[in-house]
This record gives structure tokens, C-alpha cells and sequence, in this order.
């Protein structure tokens, strides 16, 4: 691809609005050992991701294509992503969110250039920043008020489009020559798979309310209140597919697990509330949620705050912070992202005996967390050496 007098590569591209020339590009996807995927999509006003645009790159980046999913059914893209070959995607989370929708199915195989770039000492880096780094490339610039449902789409925002799968061949290419030197390509690999099988319906409505940073806050039979309140609303969310802050915003949700209101009446004084929210129905399903609320058992509530405990949090607080930060000097040291490497939810389960903790498995249990048992066992201690914090035998 030659370069424009913009210093931007030229790309060329095929747009695809029809089924049969799509079936076409799903046939060569089906044979070809990986294909890059991106998509564009709006959320702002619904539940569920809406696609409004795929892009599809394979054969090195030579074919490229933008595929219209307002006039292609983009469940014949299944196969292709069902086949032996590798999707290579750029932070491709909410990209599978948005194929389970359409395709109902996510890739078999799966390489996310930014999971793999954590393995080379690069954290979270943009697809631009890969691109600059690996290619010395500048890519166009998008606007992030873009309305990808708009039709046509102009050629800059085509451009766009079409950049972010061009190089990914060739990203994943560089990368995986820079993880074979370290020895570090199966440990990204197996984090992509991490990401493959994740689960991204949206999960337990159950524990809705734990992702609400207010809820913490609460005591007793609140806390109830607030699971079952938040369950509904996210349960209304997905059925009529709109935000959950349009069904019932944060505000009136904890507001209505401190009062525990009894009538409708009541439930109007609650501040972020307003009529909107009452509609159809609505008052007396949240009126019903709060009685079930009250009756929901200790245990329950216990095994739903895992994560938010803070009495164990409290306990381990100085040994988290220290082995924090040797990890943080340890990725320093191994030319790793230190959010991949572990998170501080990591170290407190890993410290409080959790089996299931993330440092008790894979290449996280052989570079850390053999050695945080060291520590934790008395073989081990940590020391200061030259400004730098280490693990030195005992």
C-alpha cells in the first residue's frame, strides 16, 4: 500500500451491500488460515450494541472489504468464524459482544493484537500507537461523533473504517515474532482465549447490583432491596432494549434501597425519579422488587459481594499494597503491562486462599504466583535493592 502525500496509507477497499457478493467474501474468509474483523456500532439509546458496519481485511491485507449490515444479512458471516481459521481483532471485547448478536457465535480462534502487545511491555496500546510502533504508520483519524448509520458514508469515514483491519495481518505478523524471542506466544494466546470465552451477554441480572459503585455503601436489608431493584432493571433493560439508565438511573436505584418505599406515592419522592420511570406498568414491578428485597436471604448477599467485601480487603490492605508494588516493579522488569499481569481483585483472592484466583493458574501462577506462595510461606521476603523492590530466598 503506498503512502498518500498526507503521509497516510492509501487504501483500497470494496464496499458490500448485497447477500450474494458477501457470500462470496464469507467463502474466502472460510479458506483463508485468519482474517482481520472490526466493526463500527451505536449503543448510546439502546441495551444491546446496533452493528452499522463490519470490516473484513484477509490475504495480507490486499482484500479489504466494508460490509453494510443495514442491507446484508450478517449471520452468513457464522462459518467463517466457526472455521479452523484466526480472527485477528484490535481490543475486540465489545467486537464479540457485537457478533454474538449478529452472528450468534464468536470466532473459534481468536488473536487480539492489543491482549498480545501487554506481552511485549506495551499497555493498552491503540490500534495507531501499534501501527506507529511495528509499521511506522500513521493512520486517518477518526471522529468519535461519527454516525455510522448514515448512508453513503464519505470517503474519509470509509477510510477510517477500512484502517482499522488493513495492517492487522501484519501487526500480528510482528508480534508474534517479538512473543516467540520472549517465549511468551502461548501465554497470549491462552489470555485470548480468555477473552474468546467470556461470557458477554451481559451476565447474572443477580449481580447487577454489585457493578454499582453507590450499592457498597449500603447496610442490611438495603442491600437486598438494591439487588433485587437492580435485577429488574436490568432484566426491563435487555427485554425492551434501552440503557439501564434510562429504565431506572443509579440515583433513584440506591435511593429506593435506603427507603424501601411502600406505595407509589412514596416511590415519586425518591430523588432521581420521575414519572418517565413509572410508565407501563413500572412503579408497582419496582414496588414488587423492593418486597422481594427485604426477604432475600444473608447468604445470598454475602456470596454476591464477594468482590466487594472490604473486611478481608481490610485485613490483607498492607499486604496488598506491598506485593502491588513489587508485581509492579516486577512487570517493569519483565517488560510487561502490569494490569495484565494482576490487578489488586488478584492479589486479594490469591492472598485469601481463593482456588479459583487468577495467580493460582497459567503463565500468572509461573511468574507470580509461585513466587507470592514463597512469600507468603516465609521462604521468601521482599527488599530494597538499589531503589528497586525484589524477591530475594530467606
Amino acid at each position: 500500500m503506498s503512502q498518500s502525500d498526507e503521509g497516510q496509507p492509501d487504501i483500497s477497499y470494496r464496499w458490500i451491500d448485497d447477500d450474494a457478493a458477501f457470500g462470496e467474501v464469507v467463502e474466502q474468509l472460510c479458506a483463508a488460515d485468519r482474517f482481520a474483523l472490526d466493526t463500527e456500532f451505536h449503543r448510546e439509546r439502546t441495551f444491546y450494541p446496533r452493528l452499522a458496519l463490519m470490516q473484513l481485511a484477509w490475504n495480507n491485507g490486499a482484500d479489504i472489504v466494508l460490509v453494510d449490515p443495514v442491507a446484508v444479512d450478517m449471520s452468513m458471516l457464522a462459518p467463517a468464524l466457526r472455521s479452523a481459521g484466526t480472527v485477528l481483532m484490535h481490543a475486540g471485547q465489545q467486537d464479540l459482544e457485537v457478533l454474538v448478536r449478529a452472528c450468534d457465535t464468536v470466532p473459534t480462534h481468536l488473536f487480539d493484537t492489543q491482549i498480545a502487545a501487554g506481552f511485549v511491555g506495551l499497555s493498552s496500546p491503540s490500534l495507531s500507537t501499534l501501527s506507529d510502533r511495528f509499521l511506522k504508520l500513521r493512520l486517518p483519524k477518526g471522529d468519535r461523533l461519527t454516525d455510522w448509520f448514515q448512508r453513503p458514508l464519505n470517503d474519509a469515514q470509509r477510510r477510517y473504517a477500512a484502517a482499522d483491519v488493513a495492517y492487522l495481518e501484519e501487526i500480528h505478523d510482528l508480534l508474534v515474532e517479538d512473543l516467540d524471542q520472549r517465549g511468551r506466544h502461548d501465554w497470549a494466546l491462552a489470555e485470548c482465549e480468555v477473552l474468546r470465552a467470556k461470557d458477554v451477554t451481559g451476565g447474572d441480572p443477580k449481580q447487577a447490583w454489585t457493578k454499582i459503585k453507590e450499592t457498597k455503601h449500603l447496610r442490611g436489608q438495603a442491600r437486598g432491596v438494591a439487588l433485587e431493584v437492580a435485577a429488574w432493571r436490568d432484566v426491563t433493560a435487555r427485554s425492551t432494549d434501552q440503557p439501564v439508565r434510562f429504565v431506572l438511573p443509579d440515583l433513584a436505584l440506591v435511593g429506593i434501597a435506603q427507603k424501601a418505599p411502600k406505595s407509589i406515592d412514596s416511590l415519586r419522592s425518591v430523588r432521581g425519579l420521575d414519572g418517565r420511570h413509572l410508565r407501563g406498568g413500572a412503579g408497582q414491578q419496582i414496588l414488587e422488587a423492593v418486597d422481594r428485597g427485604e426477604s432475600v436471604p444473608a447468604a445470598d448477599l454475602e456470596s454476591a459481594t464477594k468482590v466487594q467485601s472490604s473486611g478481608i480487603e481490610r485485613r490483607l490492605r498492607p499486604a496488598v499494597t506491598l506485593v502491588s508494588a513489587w508485581i509492579s516493579q516486577l512487570a517493569r522488569d519483565e517488560d510487561l503491562d502490569p494490569a495484565l499481569l494482576a490487578t489488586r481483585a488478584d492479589l486479594v483472592d490469591y492472598l485469601r486462599g481463593d482456588g479459583d484466583a487468577r495467580l493460582r493458574r497459567g503463565w500468572r501462577q509461573e511468574l507470580v504466583g509461585s513466587r507470592i506462595t514463597a512469600l507468603v510461606d516465609g521462604e521468601a521476603a521482599l527488599a530494597f535493592d538499589d531503589g528497586r523492590l525484589v524477591l530475594v530466598d530467606r
